[in-house]
């Protein structure tokens, strides 16, 4: 049950790992970008002069960094976008344009790479903002245009321009109801894993726990038994056990029936519940007999833990509800002793549960 539950628990989506992914993928476009960008330098199509363009890659790296390190310091898991998706876009929108400005016949494969960025920001963005972002681009993209034909008309065709944009915006939009639909698959996929572990969260706890009681049931307890023996040999972390029986409970049965019997057992637990320290765990072995394991507890402080158990139990009075006017009972208890078995420590606390009651109930007898 336990392997499933973490196979689930890995399933849905860890924000953490995420935003890394995302930020790794962020600044690698952007080298792309730069590589690009200094590839038509060289060539001599970047119409920019040097102090000028060092200024605007040392900006671009600076910030890209920044982010970066943002991302994976965690700084941004409280927000509602964690990823600043929709910043990101924004920027990159304003660096590729900026770039397309300055180069004449390859403008379009500079901004290119703005696709990339589209479809990356798509897995946090719905659809409606994406195809706002598409807009915003395609606005953006016609400024750029308009301001670097206003600057160098003879050397661009005007009508060569135009329909790079509109292919720029076309595809923009495309990328944009595509990336609304990845975001719904993957916020639907995201919600299945949730309910997923929720489920088998559900179901561990069920198989766990105690139908009538809510208690831990005799397996989980054994289960915890292993854990605080395995402590305990390897750490010498003490640990005790109160092996715990209500006394004459037949009678309860017999002579109030068996509902009477439940609603004594449900009582009796939550009594123990409410007084339990933290750390402490309490189980219903079967029937009337249930099993309270102390950590960090020896024999001396497990004894005193059970008699004001069995003292506040004594408070508790049914007649006038119709029930018995009071259920006693009678502990057992043992300290682990380094490498025994959990059924030694066990049989050992039987053996003061079997002092105790031969020895007229209503008590506490170590073993």
């Amino acid at each position: 049950m336990n392997s499933e539950l973490r196979q689930a628990e890995s399933l849905t989506f860890n924000e953490t790992r995420l935003l890394r992914r995302h930020g790794r993928s962020a600044v690698a476009i952007m080298g792309m970008h730069t590589l690009l960008c200094l590839v038509y330098y060289r060539m001599g199509a970047f119409q920019i002069s040097p102090q000028w363009g060092s200024l605007l890659l040392g900006g671009l790296w600076v910030s890209m960094l920044s982010y970066f390190l943002l991302l994976i310091s965690g700084a941004t898991l409280r927000l509602r976008d964690p990823s600043l998706s929709l910043p990101l876009i924004i920027y990159c929108v304003v660096v590729f344009m900026t770039s397309g400005y300055y180069v004449d016949e390859f403008r379009l494969s500079v901004v290119t790479l703005f696709f990339a960025v589209l479809l990356l920001v798509s897995f946090q963005l719905s659809g409606k903002v994406m195809v706002g972002v598409a807009m915003f681009s395609s606005a953006a993209y016609a400024a750029m245009l308009w301001l670097a034909l206003d600057d160098r008309w003879v050397q661009l065709s005007f009508s060569v321009e135009v329909l790079q944009w509109l292919v720029f915006t076309m595809i923009s939009i495309s990328f944009a109801i595509t990336g609304g639909s990845i975001h719904r698959l993957r916020r639907n996929l995201a919600d299945k894993n949730r309910e997923l572990a929720k489920g088998l969260e559900q179901v561990r706890e069920m198989a766990i726990r105690d139908d009538l009681t809510g208690l831990f049931n005799r397996r989980h307890l054994l289960e915890v038994l292993n854990r605080q023996k395995a402590l305990a040999d390897r750490k010498k972390v003490p640990f005790s056990v109160c092996y715990v029986d209500l006394d004459h409970f037949k009678q309860i049965n017999d002579h109030y029936g068996h509902e009477w019997g439940d609603r004594v057992l449900r009582r009796f637990s939550q009594v123990v519940i409410a007084d339990m320290r933290d750390g402490d765990y309490f189980g219903r072995l079967g029937g009337e007999e249930f099993l309270l394991i102390l950590p960090q507890s020896n024999e001396e402080g497990a004894l005193l833990v059970a008699e004001r158990l069995r003292k506040r139990w004594s408070q508790e009075q049914f007649g006038q509800e119709g029930g018995p006017s009071s259920v006693s009972l009678s502990v057992g208890v043992a300290a682990y002793h380094d490498n025994e078995s959990v059924d030694d420590v066990l049989n050992r606390a039987d053996q003061g549960l079997y002092r105790a009651k031969s020895s007229g109930r209503n008590q506490s007898q170590v073993a």
